[in-house]
This record gives C-alpha cells, sequence and structure tokens, in this order.
C-alpha cells in the first residue's frame, strides 16, 4: 500500500471479473463433453457417426490445442501486454465453437476442438498475468481465485443447460461466451507493468489511477514497478530472458509452477471433469447421473468461493495441504468401491452413496486448493522479465498432461478397471501433499520482490 493514501478495490473487481469471463469459456470448453457424451455416442443427434475411440479424441484435443498454444501465447505477452494477447485469442476461441456447430465430419469436429483449446490455453495462462499485475497486494489472492471460480462456473452452466438443451443448442450458448468477453474486456485497461515495461509512464499513471482511484500515489507505484526491473534496461531484459530462466529465484519458481500443475493433472480432476455423467453411471450411483454432475458442478463454486475467502488468510500452503490431503482419502475411498462394484456388485448394493459422496468432497477440496491457487500463483511468483515464457512452460505442463489424461483415462478404465485408476490418482494427490510441504512457498501477502528474494535464498516454506 502506498504512503499516505489506500487503493480502491471496486474498478480492480471489476476489471478481474471481466478478465476472468474468459476463463468460464475454458469452463464452457471442459464441460462441454460430460453432457454431450451420451447424447452423441448413444443418441446419434450428429448427422454422422462417433465412435467411443473418436470422442476421445474430441474430448482430449482441446487441451492438446491449449499446450501447443502456450508458448506462443506466453512470448506474445511482454510484446502485447496480457490485456491485448487476450483479446487476441478471442478469435481462435470463437472459431472452434463455430466449426463445432458447423461440424458435418469428425474431422472438422476435431479442428473445432483444437480451435477451442488454442483460446483456452492462452485465457488459462495470460488471465493470471493479467490479474496479478492488476490487483493489488492486499486483494490479489481474492481476485486471484476469481480465475478458478469463473471455470467452475462455466462448467456448472454447460452442465446445467446440457440436460435440457441438444448438442447444437448447447453449442451456441457456449459460442456466445467467447463472443461476450471479448466485447466487455476491450473496455479493460493494460496493466501498470506492462506499460512501464514499455516505457509508457503517462499511461501507466492512467491505468494505476483508473485501478486505485483518482486520490492514490499513482507516482509511487509506478517507481515501486521501476524497481523491481533490478536495476537492469528493460529492453536490455527482454534479450536476456532465457538467461533469466539460469537465476535461482526464477529456477525455483519454474520448479514450483511445473510441480503444482503436474500435480493439479495427476489428480485425475479433468477425467472426472470430462467424463462424469458416464463415472456415475457405471458406479450405480443412488441419483440420476446428470443431476449427480451438476451437484459437482454446484460443489466446485462453493469450493472455490470458500477459497476466496480464505486464501488471503490463511495462505496457499494451507489451502494446497488440505486440499490434496482429502483429495488422497477420497479418491482412495472411491477407487476401493469400484473394485467391490465390479468384483462382487452385491457387497455394495447399499452403498450408492459412497460415489457420490467421496467424488463430491473430491471437487470441492480440489476447488478450494489444488484447483485455484496453482492459477493464483502463476500471476505472482515469477519476475516480470519472464513472467510469459515461465508461464508459458507451466501451462504446457498443465494442459500437455491435461491432453494425456484425458486420453488415457478411457484407455485405463478399459484395460485395468476404475477401480485400480482411481486408486492411481489417490497416490498422486499424496505425492502432491508431500510436494507442497516441502518445496512450495507461500506467498500470501508479499510483494513481488519479497517473493523473489525468498526464492533467491532458498527459503520456500517461509
Amino acid at each position: 500500500m502506498m504512503e499516505g493514501s489506500a487503493p480502491h478495490y471496486r474498478r480492480q473487481y471489476l476489471a478481474a471479473f471481466v478478465a476472468t469471463l474468459g476463463a468460464f469459456s475454458i469452463g464452457t470448453s471442459f464441460g462441454w463433453s460430460a453432457p454431450v457424451e451420451p447424447r452423441i455416442l448413444d443418441d446419434g443427434e450428429l448427422e454422422f457417426p462417433v465412435d467411443g475411440q473418436e470422442f476421445a479424441w474430441v474430448v482430449a484435443l482441446m487441451a492438446l490445442g491449449g499446450a501447443v498454444i502456450s508458448l506462443p501465447a506466453g512470448l506474445a505477452v511482454p510484446v502485447m501486454g496480457a490485456r491485448n494477447t487476450l483479446l487476441l485469442f478471442v478469435v481462435p476461441a470463437a472459431v472452434g465453437w463455430a466449426l463445432i456447430l458447423t461440424a458435418s465430419s469428425v474431422p472438422m469436429l476435431l479442428v473445432g476442438r483444437l480451435f477451442t483449446g488454442f483460446g483456452a490455453g492462452a485465457f488459462c495462462m495470460v488471465v493470471p498475468i493479467y490479474i496479478g499485475e492488476m490487483a493489488s497486494a492486499e486483494i490479489r489472492g481474492t481476485v486471484g481465485c476469481f480465475f478458478q471460480q469463473m471455470i467452475n462456473l462455466g462448467i456448472l452452466y454447460v452442465y446445467v443447460f446440457g440436460m435440457a438443451a441438444d448438442v447444437f443448442r448447447l453449442g451456441v450458448l457456449c459460442a456466445l461466451v467467447p463472443i461476450v468477453y471479448g466485447v466487455l474486456f476491450v473496455f479493460m485497461p493494460n496493466t501498470p507493468t506492462y506499460l512501464v515495461l514499455r516505457n509508457n509512464e503517462a499511461k501507466a499513471l492512467a491505468s494505476i489511477k483508473w485501478l486505485r482511484g483518482s486520490h492514490f500515489d499513482a507516482a509511487g507505484e509506478v517507481r515501486d514497478i521501476q524497481r523491481s526491473l533490478d536495476g537492469r534496461h528493460k529492453t536490455e531484459r527482454r534479450c536476456t530472458v532465457w538467461r533469466s530462466f539460469r537465476e535461482p529465484a526464477t529456477a525455483r519458481a519454474l520448479a514450483t509452477m511445473v510441480g503444482l500443475m503436474f500435480f493439479m493433472q495427476t489428480s485425475g480432476i479433468n477425467a472426472v471433469l470430462f467424463y462424469s455423467t458416464s463415472i456415475f453411471q457405471a458406479a450405480n450411483v443412488a441419483i440420476k447421473p446428470e443431476l449427480a454432475t451438476i451437484l459437482l458442478g454446484l460443489l466446485q463454486v462453493l469450493g472455490t468461493l470458500l477459497s476466496a475467502l480464505l486464501v488471503d488468510r490463511l495462505g496457499r500452503r494451507l489451502l494446497l495441504l488440505a486440499s490434496s490431503g482429502t483429495m488422497c482419502a477420497s479418491v482412495l475411498a472411491l477407487g476401493v468401491y469400484l473394485h467391490l462394484l465390479a468384483v462382487n456388485p452385491t457387497q455394495v448394493d447399499s452403498l450408492g452413496w459412497i460415489p457420490v459422496l467421496t467424488l463430491c468432497l473430491y471437487v470441492t477440496l480440489f476447488s478450494v486448493g489444488l484447483g485455484p491457487v496453482p492459477w493464483l500463483m502463476l500471476g505472482e511468483i515469477f519476475p516480470n522479465d519472464v513472467k510469459g515464457p515461465a508461464s508459458a512452460l507451466a501451462n504446457i505442463t498443465s494442459f500437455g498432461l491435461s491432453f494425456a489424461m484425458s486420453r488415457l483415462f478411457p484407455l485405463a478404465r478399459d484395460g485395468i478397471g476404475s477401480g485400480p485408476t482411481f486408486v492411481i490418482f489417490a497416490g498422486f494427490c499424496l505425492l502432491a501433499m508431500v510436494f507442497v510441504a516441502l518445496v512450495v512457498p507461500e506467498t500470501k501477502g508479499k510483494s513481488l520482490a519479497d517473493i523473489q528474494k525468498m526464492l533467491a535464498g532458498g527459503s520456500f516454506t517461509n
């Protein structure tokens, strides 16, 4: 907080909300496959045939698009700024949904999903950067949680409308999201950090005053941003980005983020989200599978809301530890149940509530910690000169593993069974808890300079 005047937060909340409509768009892409799977495979709603293996590729290719686009999007951020990069990638997101809506063959459907992945991958990486650079330190954790919350709301949006809408109408509802996003976000400002890096101090001052209020010491924040550049000339820093990865603070930040993204995906969350309806069908749940899927979506929203309320009070590490530990226990119980169901169904005839309870715990605690916190930290842990490329590497890890997990899950489910597959996910959740305890730093309430000093000194847990 600057000396003599406290910032106003109202416009920062507004900018964060509008920016995270991109995350809402990601949620629609993630959630789309769950309600349409039975409509496409069983009811044949499309005008062309799609078999199970082809649909698995349709599901997975969105994540592959996200992985492929991450590095180009990351390299665009230092040049174009987070705001302009986000606006640019509205185009492939909208084009992808247009291709899905007009698809006349499986290849056209696959290309559409790939393009929605381009939009999702860019939004996933750049929205946290925009929020991290735009928000005051006092509310950075809270508005950072908007990202995961909006993903969850996007998933819930698809789950709810997917109960009544056919495949085409659901696609129309999804296609509207990136269009509305682009129209609204064009009115939001560039971040002060980007404008200072581009030597545009006048616009940086205007951006700060719009975000913090006209009374705020904008000149003092500009000086703080300039000091965070470590005394090196900004144009020289752009030439030494890759050399910066060898610096201890950047290397440790990258190891932290890649590790968190790895465990986020290997926890099995996307297998659950992409195939939730069919998982509930196979588990013989006590309620209608479509309603159970909507319940998961609601609990994701509530879990992320809880995270937003707690993350700046309890800190990042505690939420991550509680999240990974509870996820481990719940998905292990689900794996045991599914194994018993496969071996001797009569043993679990009266236990149809177990998969509902365990998956509800699983997605709720994911939404409290392992879901939102890595994306929040993505926007606050890297120094400004490497934020784009470093975030790209973390995002490639996330989307690459999302592609692998969504493609391998149906193969593992058919090969070794659902029970052992979920037990494997439990093992990764346990490893995630160990990783957080030993490696992940606490960034609550710390400035970028404080975080970099902590990482450079090798202190991961203070």
